[in-house]
């Protein structure tokens, strides 16, 4: 039997378990579901008018995409605030043009009373303003606030607006996505080692030829191809209920237009294809880690209940920035990292006379971590005895 088939077996072992299929078919529905969810509401009023959430979301896609390829300048603005101030003497009562470009200065501007009057030149300055205020509560140093007013500098300006919710929508349910994946590698990897000491072929097995040597590897990449798999199902079952709902304008959209506090310097699509392929490692670290605890436990039950009682405690646990070293290591977990409030976290690491943010250092150690993870667990597999039973 060679390497490649015994890798082969185990996938399929992994693969045609009755609970993965059924498992695997709910969480695909619930991915599927969070792109649809902006459908489900009953009614939305706008002014007097009571629509549906279908109809709502056809008004504000329609009205959004109106303004594609507009810059956010001194014109746009007054065209917003006409309009606004026509809805405050109440001469209109249905939905507005122009609230798409209303709700996207609100995020920026928490003052109602600024919208009447605001210009782009106090819009652009409070955006800076606000940016170095959420940099400060981060408590970030001089050099750190110097690398991001760089980098802020390079983003364009006047903001050119894009109708971007389809792809926006998948950092919004980034968090849902991750935890859905680590609860589903949860009960589908934890009984990949532990199944043996479950049966008592444990004892057949290490004895074997390739026992303790090639069945290990065999079982880990198993483990790693299925849980690779699964995130990338996962994340495209999203980002197709998401597109088919929303639509796929503003890939090439600057990130600042779907969150305007952030200063990463890429494209809505840029920071997609981030988002996929740090799910992607996460999801080899979940994979790996679960299936060590499998043979560590010898227990499946309590092999699902680690990570399952971590990702609850994460849940529950926040660590204020006050204390900024445990503060940083923690939302490196790969239970906080994917969100989407992560992308105004403008905390860095400092390595080697160079700085890095979170998204770009994660990776990174959850490899070296994965490595480490591997070693170990090869040295639990090969050094269990069997004992008497």
């Amino acid at each position: 039997m060679n390497k490649t088939t015994l890798y082969v077996y185990e996938l399929k072992k992994i693969v045609n378990r009755k609970i993965v299929w059924i498992t695997g078919i709910i969480m695909l529905a619930l991915c599927i579901f969070s792109g649809f969810s902006a459908l489900v509401s009953t009614s939305v009023y706008y002014g007097e008018t009571e629509v549906s959430g279908y109809e709502a979301l056809k008004i504000i896609k329609h009205s959004a995409k109106s303004f594609s390829g507009r810059v956010i300048d001194d014109t746009l603005l007054q065209e917003m605030q006409e309009e606004y101030g026509t809805e405050e003497t109440g001469e209109v009562s249905n939905y507005s043009s122009t609230a798409p470009i209303r709700f996207y200065v609100q995020q920026i501007v928490n003052d109602r009373d600024l919208l009447s009057d605001i210009n782009s030149d106090e819009l652009y300055a409070i955006r800076e303003k606000e940016i170095y205020q959420n940099n400060t509560d981060q408590m970030l140093t001089e050099e750190e606030n110097a690398f991001w007013s760089n980098k802020d500098s390079q983003i364009q300006k006047p903001f050119v607006y894009e109708y971007t919710d389809g792809w926006s929508n998948l950092w919004t349910c980034a968090y849902t996505i991750n935890c859905i994946l680590f609860l589903f590698l949860s009960i589908c990897l934890s009984s990949v080692f532990s199944i043996e000491h479950l049966r008592k072929t444990d004892a057949v097995i290490l004895c074997s030829r390739y026992g303790k040597t090639r069945l290990y590897l065999a079982k880990l990449l198993a483990g790693i191809t299925f849980g690779v798999i699964s995130a990338i199902l996962f994340f495209g079952a999203t980002a197709i209920s998401s597109i088919f709902v929303y639509g796929s304008d503003g890939f090439h959209a600057a990130l600042q237009i779907a969150f305007p506090m952030s200063s990463w310097t890429v494209t809505v699509g840029e920071s997609v294809f981030i988002l996929l392929l740090t799910l992607t490692v996460i999801s080899v670290l979940y994979s790996s880690t679960i299936m060590i605890l499998s043979e560590l436990l010898k227990n499946s039950v309590a092999a699902m209940a680690v990570p399952v009682g971590t990702m609850i405690l994460t849940m529950m646990i926040n660590i204020p920035y006050q204390f900024r070293i445990a503060s940083q290591i923690y939302d490196l977990f790969p239970t906080n990292l994917l969100a989407s409030w992560e992308l105004c976290d403008n905390r860095l690491i400092h390595v080697l006379g160079k700085y890095f943010t979170n998204y770009q250092i994660a990776p990174i150690a959850y490899l070296i971590l994965i490595v480490f993870l591997t070693v170990a667990g090869k040295f639990i597999y090969q050094k269990y005895q069997v004992h008497e039973r």
